[in-house]
């Protein structure tokens, strides 16, 4: 599968769509990069990459599994 961020076009990671759908919602069919969806949310980058790592290490999330 071959995403990209709808803003600026980037390639996406699987944690830029997991955050994404995580945060947004779960319904989403386009997504936002990392640094995007941290400017529309207006927190930058470094709060969602805490937030994945909380996830991911958490281990109830399937999203980041």
């Amino acid at each position: 599968m071959n995403r990209t961020c709808r803003a600026c076009g980037v390639p996406l990671m699987t944690d830029d769509v997991a955050i994404y759908l995580k945060l947004v919602t779960r319904n989403a069919q386009d997504f936002l990069c990392i640094d995007c969806l941290g400017e529309q949310l207006k927190c930058g980058r470094s709060p969602i990459e805490k937030l994945i790592k909380y996830f991911r290490e958490s281990g109830n999330c399937v999203l980041f599994r």
